[in-house]
């Protein structure tokens, strides 16, 4: 790729073309205070360049691999102005080019979904020609166009609507830049190594659309980023809140900022996945890096759902909403406006008030809001429950999770509240929950489609929320786990599992493993019945096998948070390279380590803590029976152990997996029938999810970039 873009760049250079692509008439050029530079490459090793700019020359001269650029004095907004280079017998005339601000909007096939796609597309794009200071630039090696119905109709709806709605009030020329490729994880827009430190996860460096759809950009100025992408990495939340991090540092630093360039995260919309909520960790994951790294703002999209949507229900076609809501984050940001650019936020539980008696428990939760312009006006909204996308999820709209006692507890239980209302500012839940049970934490929408209700004034809704998200590591301690696939187990072909011997899936074979996390978050895996570890062996870590513990380099693992509810981890051999233990959704393949660069089947559940071995441990809680009043600054974490008692059917697992809708954001993958989920012996399941088209997608990286498009 890269040798056919120096190809590129020689041919255009012989043909008169000294700027490298992304510079070309019609433009919009970053104004002051940045200086806009100019830039090109295919020279000859310090050939000189003269550019002449509003009436004077500047010059530059190419450096030895015959690249140069030129710095620009800074320039107000306006124009519009000519821009002539030359050297030698070459030059390269720009016209009509504006001085603004220039917005970089970037991801997958919802940033990528155009205007001709959204509701009110006609209106829109009727009136693309009254604004003539917006221009577009789609891919950076394409022209750019002045705003226009034709120009307007193939481009991302999101990034022009957050700019229209920003034009309107500030009149500042705006140069929008789109590079979106649809159904792609985040691994392939992140420079390469940059992922490295996201517990060792990374993926290779090959078909890196970072390297060609971002730095091509490089080293124009911008004003801001625009980010809507994570619908392909659904799954993997624990690893994408350290990835997004990395992604939003790396870009800065690679086009020359620091904190100061603006960020802004469309937190994803609404789609039914079935997958134990797992877009609610991801959200969760999104809103992490908004609330810890500097200068990144969050515009949620959970509200916007679209069932019927033709283009495949992960594909709402509202985007005005999201439009509006990113552009007074950007006239905060980039003109200086005070205007309300958020939800109210939560602060914390002001109070758990419990009334008890011998048949029934009533918990009521007092919720103060953080005391900002945020939370002014905030009401309650009513909400369509006769929407069938949404009415499965209105009973559900804020839960409370308990954990009840007893000697070997249960995972804590979320109960749906019963009662809710706005009472002097703060929210105030109530429902009942089971006799000798105790109050863990709160929620609210976390549902894949949440029916959400608390809006204020300006429109913005409260984000999705859980007073408890599970860790990304999990605690110290000793896991009791066990593998099964719907009805196969972890064991040798042909007979007992034994020392040295390669492990296979096979049929209702259900040996139980220990897996002890230290202190740093490694640990190991441990069969409890041969007393032999979960080790690697054969070239490149590629088979798995039970060896002793002596002599063993590569029996450490990581467990992961995949962001499903509840307790749901990826395992990982921290010495393999970060190869995750997978049965490639096929029950007939044999058990082996592969790169995890596309996801797959490899999602676990925990079923069991205990802070000593499980034979050995016990658990004792009480329930006071009279009325009290507890004041909390804080949620009560979580009971150290953990049960399951699951009853769900492979049948119905399945049911809730399997997607019909027409997207390549993800795939869909159908899970082997037969066997039901084992119970009271801490049952270890593996979650088949978004396997082979993830493939397919990876796969055809090389055909979205000889073709420029895709779907999805």
């Amino acid at each position: 790729m890269m040798r056919g873009l120096l190809f590129l760049a020689l041919v255009l250079s012989a043909c008169g073309a000294l700027l490298q692509p992304g510079y070309a008439s019609n433009m919009v050029l970053q104004r002051a205070p940045q200086q806009a530079i100019l830039a090109g490459n295919g020279l000859t090793a310090g050939a000189a360049i003269i550019v002449n700019f509003n009436g004077r020359n500047g010059t530059a001269t190419a450096s030895a691999n015959g690249a140069w650029n030129y710095s620009l004095p800074a320039t107000p907004a306006g124009g519009p102005y000519n821009i002539t280079v030359y050297s030698g017998s070459s030059q390269q005339q720009l016209t009509n080019v504006l001085f603004g601000d220039v917005i970089l909007c970037s991801g997958q096939s919802n940033m990528e979904f155009k205007m001709s796609q959204i509701f009110s597309n006609e209106t829109y794009l009727n009136a693309a020609a009254n604004y003539p200071d917006i221009r577009v630039l789609h891919n950076y090696n394409g022209n750019w166009q002045v705003s226009s119905k034709a120009a307007l109709s193939s481009f991302s709806a999101v990034c022009y609507l957050s700019a229209l709605n920003t034009y309107n009030t500030s009149r500042i020329p705006l140069g929008l830049l789109q590079a979106t490729v649809g159904g792609t994880r985040i691994e392939l827009w992140s420079p390469p190594g940059t992922q490295s430190n996201c517990y060792g996860y990374d993926i290779p460096n090959f078909f890196s659309l970072y390297n060609t759809r971002i730095a091509p950009f490089i080293p124009q100025r911008i004003s801001a980023v625009i980010w809507y992408q994570g619908e392909s990495n659904v799954n993997g939340a624990g690893v994408y809140n350290c990835q997004l991090s990395n992604l939003v540092r790396s870009w800065r630093a690679n086009f020359g900022y620091d904190d100061s360039l603006p960020w802004f995260v469309v937190q994803l919309a609404g789609w039914p996945s079935g997958n134990n909520r797992a877009l609610s960790g991801q959200r969760q994951a999104e809103k992490n890096v908004a609330d810890t790294v500097p200068n990144v703002s969050i515009y949620t999209a959970a509200d916007l759902h679209d069932r019927l949507s033709t283009f495949g229900n992960i594909h709402p076609r509202n985007k005005e909403p999201i439009g509006l809501r990113i552009s007074n984050g950007l006239l905060n940001k980039l003109y200086n406006k005070n205007l309300v650019s958020a939800g109210a936020s939560f602060n914390k539980v002001e109070s758990v008030r419990i009334i008890a008696n011998n048949s029934a428990v009533n918990i009521t939760l007092t919720i103060s809001f953080v005391a900002d312009q945020t939370s002014q006006g905030l009401t309650i909204r009513k909400t369509n429950c006769s929407d069938p996308e949404i009415s499965a999820y209105c009973s559900n709209l804020f839960e409370i999770s308990v954990q009840t006692a007893g000697a070997a507890a249960v995972p804590t239980k979320w109960i749906a509240v019963q009662q809710y209302s706005l009472q002097n500012g703060m929210l105030v839940l109530s429902t009942v929950i089971p006799v000798n049970s105790s109050y863990t934490g709160w929620r609210y929408a976390w549902e894949d489609i949440p029916p959400m209700v608390l809006y204020n004034a300006a429109n913005y809704p409260t984000l999705p929320y859980q007073s408890q998200a599970p860790s990304l590591f999990p605690s110290d301690g000793y896991y009791t786990m066990e593998y099964i696939s719907y009805g196969y187990g972890i064991g040798y072909r042909n007979g007992s599992v034994v020392q040295g011997v390669q492990l296979s899936v096979v049929p209702r074979i259900n040996p139980v493993w220990l897996f002890q996390a230290d202190s740093d978050h490694f640990g190991t895996l441990r069969h409890n019945s041969t007393g032999l570890y979960l080790t690697t062996s054969g070239v490149n870590c590629s088979l798995v096998s039970l060896e002793p513990k002596s002599g063993q380099n590569n029996q450490r693992w990581f467990m992961i948070n995949t962001g499903l509810d509840d307790l749901r981890y990826s395992i990982y051999n921290s010495v393999c390279g970060w190869k995750v233990l997978n049965n490639n959704c096929n029950p007939a393949l044999n058990v082996n380590l592969t790169v995890d660069a596309l996801g797959g089947c490899s999602i676990w559940s925990l079923n069991r803590i205990a802070s000593a071995l499980p034979s050995t441990t016990t658990s004792h809680s009480t329930t006071t029976s009279h009325s009290t009043t507890t004041s909390h600054s804080t949620t009560t974490s979580r009971s150290t152990i953990l049960q399951t008692t699951t009853q769900t059917t492979a049948q119905n697992i399945t049911q809730d997996i399997t997607r019909t809708t027409a997207d390549n954001d993800i795939g869909t993958t159908v899970l082997p029938s037969g066997g039901h989920l084992l119970s009271s012996s801490a049952i270890f399941v593996c979650v088949a999810l978004f396997g082979n088209e993830c493939c397919g997608v990876f796969h055809s990286l090389a055909a979205f970039e000889e073709s420029g498009s895709g779907s999805g």
